[in-house]
């Protein structure tokens, strides 16, 4: 059995400069599943009705599980657009995983600019430390593939949403 674009896209992300980083959004109080030995169906259907009354950890886990055909078909399009709706909220995992998406083109048109803005949210969201670190190393690593002009709008469009978010 293959792995999937979702697996695959995470390790090349993590293969970059991430080292495995994958991390895991915290259950939304009273849906704790332990994912290890819950089915991915029941996994996936735990989170549904969380992610659609909005929550943002559970937004994120659906778009993990459609990364991953994870009790979902395989699906990076829904994978893209439930990180956004996680990663609006400021939901760090979410914003890093859509950076990796818009620096891959899966899901989403391929977008270094977004691909930056994204993870300079991240790094604005993550405590110090190790994820921290990796988010500032893969924004500044797209900063090398923007023109000056794109990274001015860039940072633009990071510094906008900081400020409306606030």
């Amino acid at each position: 059995m293959g792995m999937g674009i979702g697996t695959a896209a995470r390790r090349i992300g993590a293969a970059m400069v991430m080292s495995g980083l994958v991390g895991l959004g915290q259950p939304v109080m009273g849906t704790e599943v332990d994912q290890d030995t819950a089915a991915p169906a029941q996994v996936f259907r735990q989170w549904l009705p969380a992610a659609l009354a909005g929550d943002a950890v559970a937004q994120f886990e659906l778009g993990r599980a459609y990364a991953d055909g994870a009790g979902t078909v395989e699906d990076m399009f829904e994978a893209a657009r439930w990180y956004k709706m996680a990663a609006d909220q400021g939901n760090a995992p979410a914003q890093r995983d859509l950076a990796i998406l818009y620096n891959k083109g899966l899901g989403v048109p391929q977008d270094y600019v977004q691909a930056y803005v994204w993870f300079d949210l991240a790094a604005t969201r993550f405590a110090t430390g190790r994820r921290y670190d990796q988010a500032v190393e893969m924004r500044n690593m797209m900063a090398a593939f923007l023109t000056p002009e794109q990274l001015d709008e860039a940072k633009r469009r990071s510094e906008e949403w900081q400020t409306e978010s606030k």
